[in-house]
C-alpha cells in the first residue's frame, strides 16, 4: 500500500471509532410507570437521572421516554403520594422498564372520626369567593396563543392494509410507531395555529387575530376539520360550566360545587410551581353524568388554581369517546389575574367506545400562552375593524422559518414524518382518484379539478308536475380562486316538458386593507319551488323525497327570480344585504282565479318589483351571510344568539311589478346551557305585511309532512294548510342529556338521552287579504287560534338515531290532519 494513503485511512478509522464510541454511550430509557396496588398507568409522574439535568414527565397513558448523551447509571421516579423509586441502570444504553410505584401510606394511630364537614370543601368555598379577582374574565388583557393538533390512527391491524382505498400506498405505513401498552398507532394529521386574542372586559368583548395557520392532511374531512376547530378552545375553569365536545361539563370550582362532585383533601402542603398548595382530587356523584374526574393544586395564599386534570372516560354520557385527558398549567399576570399558560390534551376517540380494540383515533393537543400583558384595554375602533382575510393576509402561507420561530416546542420525529407522508399523498394521482370518489358518496359531489359537478341525489327524480326530472349542476370551488365562484344547474321535466335551470356568480374583492368585507352577487332562477318548505328538509328534487311524503297535498310553483345584491360582513358576526330583485310566481297546476269586478279572471302569475333588506347578527358564527333562513351547519352550536331581520318592499309598476306591499320578519335563535340539566333550543320568530297582497306572498310557515323529522318546520302540519298576514311562532326543545335516564339501572350504560318538545303558530289574515283579488285554495286558511305541537323523544340511539313522538293538539278538524306520528331522523352527536 502505498504510504500517501496511510495517514488518511488511519484518520478514517479513529473517526469510524469515535462515532461509534458516541453511539455507545448514548442512553436511552423508556417504558410505563404505574400504581403498585392498582396497576394503573400514572400520568404526569416525573423521571429522570439523578446528578443530570435530562428529566421528562409520563403522559397521560403513564408512558415515558428519556434520552441522554452519555452513559447513565441509574434512574429515579418520583411523584406526590408515592415513595420515591430508584433503581441501577444496566450497562448496555437502552432499557424498557415498567415501574411500579409503592403508594406512600404511613401506620398511624388510632383516630376517632366524627361526622363533619369536608374539610376541602372550606378551601373550595375560598376559592369561589377568589373567583372575581382569579378569574381572567375580570381584566383587559392581550396574548399570543400558539396550539398544535395531531391526530393518529390507532388500533388497526394489517388488514387495513389491503383496503382497496390504502393498498397502493405502502410508504404511509412508515411512520408506525408502537404505545408502551402495544397499541400501534399512525399519525396522519397535523395543525399549527398561532394567534393574537384581545380582551375587554366591560362590556365583554373578544376578538381573536389569526396570525398563522397552516394544515397537513391529505383528505378533505370537513367534519374533522370542524372538529379540530374545536379543539382550539381552552376550557376556562373559572366559568361554572365548561363547553367540551359541545357538551357541558361543570366546573370542579363552579359556583355549586357539591351539587356534581364528591371530593377529598390530600394533603395541604404540596410544593407545585414555587406555590405551596392543597391538593384536592374529585370525581362525579352520577358515573354516568357528563363531569370529570381529576385533581386540583391550589395555591394556599391566594386560592388560584395551579394545575388542574381533568378527564372523562366511557362512563361519561359522552360519544366515541374512550378516554379525554387534559392538564393545565396556570400563573398569576404582574399584578393581575391567574391565567393558563400551557394545556395538554389527548383524547381517544372511536365509533365503539366500549371496544377497548376497534380501530380509533388518538387526538393530541399542546397550547401555549406567551406575550401576555394585562391592564392594556384594546381600543374601541379596533375592536369594531373586519377581520383580514387569512389568505390575503398571509397567515395560510406562512413559512417554515415563521413556524420555527413562533414553536414554543420543535417538531418532533412523528410530527416532521406527517408532513413528509402528506406531501407524498396529495401529489399522488391515485389518492386524488380516490379521494373524489369518497367525496362525491359523501356529499353527492364530483370533484374535478376547480369544479364540482353534482348534487348526484338530484340528477334523476319523480314528483307529479314534471314526472321523471333529470338534472345537472356545477359549482366553482377555492381550487379556481378565492375572490370569486359561480354556481348553476339545468333540469328538465318530461311530463311538463319545459327546461328550467338557475344561476350565480358572487364576488368579495379585497380593500386596501387586505379585507374582504364587501361583496356582492347575482341570482338567476327558473325552477320549480315550494310554499312553505323549509331549508333544512330534503332537498325538492332530491331522488328520495317522493318516496318519504306521509299526507297532505304536494303543492308546487313555477318561480323567476333575477337578483343582484351588495353585503358587507363586520365584526362579530354581523352581516347587512340590499337587494333588488324582480320575482313572478305561476301555480303549476294552472292559472291563479283573479277576481275584479264581480269577474272572474285568469291570473297567469303575481309579479313582485322591488328592494329587500336583511341584517344578520351572530357572533359566534362570523363570516356568514346576511340571508334570513340561513341554515345553521356544524357539529357545535354557537354559545351566543342568532338574530335575524329581512325587510321587503315591493311597488306596483316597478319593472313590470303588480303589488305595493312591505314585509318584515324578524327572528330569535339560541341555545341557553343549563348545566346538568342539559341546554334549551329556542327559535322564536315573527312578521307582519301592509298592503293587499295575492295570498302566494302571504306568510306560509314551514310544514314538514314527510317521514323524517326536521326540527325547524311543524311535523304534523300540512304545507299550504294555514297562512296569515301577521304571525308568530316559537319552537322550544329542551334536552336533558340522560340527566333522568342515567339514574335507571341498565338505561344509563346504552346512553339514551331524553327530551322534550313544544311548537306553536298564530296567525291572522285582514279582510282585504282574506277575502282578495286572488282567493284563497280550498284548504287554505288562516288558524283558527294557535297551532300547537307536543312530544318527547329519545336520541343517542346507536350514537346517531332520533325518534319524536308528536302529538298535535289543535285544529285537528282540518282535511288530512294527523293527530299522532312517530318520525325518526339522524344526527351526529357528541
Amino acid at each position: 500500500m502505498p504510504r500517501p494513503l496511510l495517514p488518511g485511512l488511519l484518520l478514517l478509522v479513529a473517526l469510524m471509532l469515535c462515532g461509534g464510541m458516541a453511539q455507545a454511550q448514548r442512553t436511552r430509557v423508556h417504558g410505563v410507570v404505574a400504581d403498585a396496588r392498582t396497576g394503573d398507568p400514572l400520568a404526569w409522574a416525573n423521571v429522570g437521572f439523578p446528578g443530570a439535568a435530562e428529566a421528562t414527565r409520563t403522559d397521560s397513558l403513564g408512558r415515558f421516554l428519556l434520552l441522554a448523551d452519555g452513559r447513565r447509571d441509574s434512574l429515579q421516579v418520583t411523584m406526590t403520594g408515592y415513595r420515591t423509586l430508584r433503581l441501577a441502570l444496566a450497562a448496555g444504553g437502552e432499557a424498557d422498564l415498567f415501574l411500579e410505584l409503592e403508594p406512600d401510606t404511613e401506620l398511624l394511630d388510632e383516630v376517632r372520626v366524627r361526622p363533619g364537614e369536608n374539610p376541602a370543601f372550606a378551601i373550595l368555598r375560598q376559592v369561589v369567593a377568589r373567583k372575581p379577582v382569579n378569574a381572567p374574565a375580570a381584566a383587559a388583557y392581550r396574548m399570543e396563543l400558539y396550539h398544535r393538533v395531531r391526530f393518529d390512527l390507532n388500533h388497526f391491524t394489517d388488514r387495513i392494509k389491503r383496503n382497496i382505498l390504502l393498498r397502493p400506498f405502502d410508504f404511509l405505513w412508515e411512520g408506525i410507531d408502537t404505545t408502551a401498552e402495544g397499541v400501534r398507532y399512525l399519525p396522519m394529521l397535523l395543525t399549527e395555529r398561532h394567534e393574537r386574542r384581545y380582551h375587554r372586559p366591560v362590556p365583554s368583548t373578544m376578538r381573536t387575530v389569526l396570525l398563522g395557520s397552516r394544515t397537513a392532511k391529505f383528505f378533505r374531512a370537513r367534519r374533522i376539520m370542524e372538529f379540530v376547530q374545536d379543539m382550539y378552545v381552552e376550557p376556562d375553569i373559572y366559568q361554572d360550566h365548561v363547553l367540551i365536545l359541545d357538551r357541558g361539563f361543570p366546573s370542579p370550582i363552579n359556583d355549586h360545587f357539591q351539587r356534581a362532585y364528591r371530593y377529598l383533601l390530600h394533603d395541604s402542603l404540596v410544593p407545585c410551581s414555587g406555590y405551596v398548595c392543597h391538593r384536592i382530587s374529585f370525581r362525579p356523584r352520577v358515573e354516568a353524568d357528563a363531569a370529570f374526574t381529576g385533581e386540583m393544586l391550589i395555591d394556599t395564599a391566594s386560592f388560584a388554581v395551579v394545575r388542574v386534570d381533568l378527564a372523562f372516560s366511557i362512563a361519561a354520557n359522552v360519544n366515541f369517546v374512550r378516554h379525554y385527558r387534559i392538564r393545565q398549567y396556570h400563573a398569576p399576570a404582574p399584578g393581575g389575574p391567574w391565567f393558563m399558560r400551557r394545556s395538554e390534551l389527548l383524547a381517544d376517540f372511536t365509533v365503539i367506545e366500549n371496544d377497548a380494540d376497534l380501530t380509533g383515533f388518538y387526538g393530541r393537543k399542546l397550547s401555549v400562552v406567551r406575550d401576555l400583558a394585562v391592564g392594556q384595554p384594546p381600543d374601541e375602533a379596533f375592536l369594531r375593524e373586519a377581520t383580514p382575510d387569512p389568505d390575503l393576509d398571509s397567515a395560510y402561507h406562512r413559512d417554515d422559518g415563521y413556524w420555527q420561530a413562533v414553536r414554543p416546542e420543535p417538531l418532533g420525529v412523528e410530527e416532521q414524518q406527517v408532513v413528509r407522508m402528506v406531501d407524498r399523498m396529495n401529489a399522488d394521482p391515485r389518492w386524488k382518484r380516490r379521494e373524489a370518489l369518497l367525496h362525491l358518496l359523501a356529499e353527492g359531489w364530483l370533484p374535478l379539478g376547480a369544479i364540482d359537478v353534482g348534487n348526484v341525489f338530484t340528477f334523476a327524480s319523480h314528483n307529479r308536475v314534471e314526472g321523471w326530472r333529470g338534472k345537472f349542476g356545477l359549482r366553482t370551488t377555492e381550487r379556481l380562486a378565492r375572490g370569486w365562484g359561480a354556481a348553476g344547474h339545468l333540469a328538465y321535466g318530461v311530463d311538463d316538458a319545459r327546461f328550467k335551470g338557475a344561476a350565480s356568480v358572487w364576488w368579495r374583492p379585497r380593500d386596501a386593507r387586505r379585507r374582504r368585507p364587501w361583496g356582492g352577487g347575482l341570482d338567476l332562477w327558473d325552477d320549480l319551488m315550494q310554499p312553505g318548505r323549509s331549508p333544512g328538509l330534503l332537498p325538492l328534487d332530491h331522488a328520495l323525497t317522493s318516496l318519504v311524503r306521509l299526507s297532505g297535498a304536494d303543492p308546487r310553483w313555477y318561480r323567476r327570480l333575477l337578483e343582484g345584491h351588495v353585503e358587507h360582513r363586520g365584526l362579530l358576526g354581523t352581516a347587512a344585504r340590499v337587494a333588488f330583485f324582480h320575482e313572478r310566481l305561476a301555480d303549476a297546476d294552472g292559472s291563479w282565479p283573479l277576481l275584479r269586478a264581480g269577474d272572474t279572471l285568469a291570473w297567469p302569475t303575481v309579479a313582485l318589483s322591488g328592494v329587500r333588506l336583511s341584517l344578520r347578527w351572530s357572533p359566534d358564527a362570523p363570516g356568514g351571510t346576511a340571508v334570513f333562513d340561513q341554515e345553521r351547519k356544524g357539529l357545535f352550536a354557537p354559545q351566543r344568539p342568532t338574530v335575524a331581520l329581512e325587510a321587503t318592499f315591493g311597488a306596483d309598476g316597478l319593472w313590470d311589478g303588480q303589488v305595493d306591499m312591505a314585509r318584515v320578519k324578524l327572528r330569535f335563535e339560541h341555545r341557553q346551557r343549563a348545566g346538568r340539566w342539559g341546554y334549551l333550543d329556542l327559535l322564536a320568530e315573527g312578521g307582519a305585511l301592509a298592503g293587499a297582497v295575492p295570498y302566494p306572498l302571504l306568510f306560509h310557515p314551514h310544514a314538514n309532512p314527510l317521514l323524517f323529522n326536521e326540527a325547524r318546520s311543524f311535523n304534523l302540519m300540512n304545507q299550504m294548510e294555514f297562512t296569515a298576514d301577521r304571525y308568530a311562532l316559537v319552537h322550544v326543545e329542551h334536552h336533558l342529556e340522560g340527566f333522568l335516564l342515567n339514574r335507571v339501572p341498565l338505561l344509563g350504560r346504552i346512553k339514551l338521552r331524553e327530551f322534550v318538545f313544544a311548537r306553536a303558530f298564530v296567525g291572522a289574515l285582514r279582510a282585504e287579504n282574506r277575502h282578495g283579488s286572488v282567493p284563497l285554495p280550498d284548504g287554505l286558511t288562516a288558524p283558527d287560534g294557535p297551532y300547537v305541537e307536543v312530544g318527547f323523544g329519545l336520541e343517542n340511539i346507536l350514537k346517531v338515531a332520533r325518534v319524536d313522538l308528536v302529538w298535535r293538539l289543535t285544529q285537528l278538524d282540518r282535511p288530512d290532519a294527523l293527530p299522532f306520528v312517530v318520525k325518526p331522523s339522524f344526527h351526529f352527536k357528541f
